[in-house]
């Protein structure tokens, strides 16, 4: 029975781990699929500062990004290639920050932009897979 119990514990935390990993590869794969335009219409020095006050940046990668205040693009594409190489945490709070610096625009271009026409598959740990395409 202790056995038993071991065991499972030890597959859900598995299935945790394996479903943060997804879920970073997502994120990741979302922000390279608007890439070009992230480095175009991002704001990161905005976001930057807000991020760093929410704590999900360092101050060595705020300071990198403000030194590009003479290249906005760079400066965005150094902000997006660090929430690429983060958690999910991280992510989240860039997705946040985008909300809160007046940036939707760019927020519903992650979000839901680059979905449209996809097949997205959910609860892929569960038995009852969902299917259904994104208009």
């Amino acid at each position: 029975m202790v056995v038993r119990r071991g065991l499972e514990a030890a597959k859900t935390a598995f299935h945790e781990i394996l479903l943060t990993r997804l879920i970073i590869l997502v994120h990741a794969d979302e922000l390279r699929q608007v890439y070009t335009y992230l480095s175009e219409k991002l704001e990161a020095q905005t976001v930057a500062r807000y991020m760093y006050e929410c704590n999900a940046l360092t101050l060595r990668e705020l300071q990198s990004i403000q030194s590009e205040r003479s290249e906005p693009v760079k400066a965005a594409e150094q902000l997006v290639n660090i929430v690429i190489n983060q958690s999910s945490n991280v992510y989240s709070f860039f997705v946040d920050a985008l909300e809160k610096t007046g940036q939707q625009h760019v927020s519903e271009v992650i979000i839901t932009g680059n979905r449209k026409g996809m097949y997205v598959i959910c609860d892929i740990l569960s038995p009852a897979v969902s299917i259904w395409k994104v208009t």
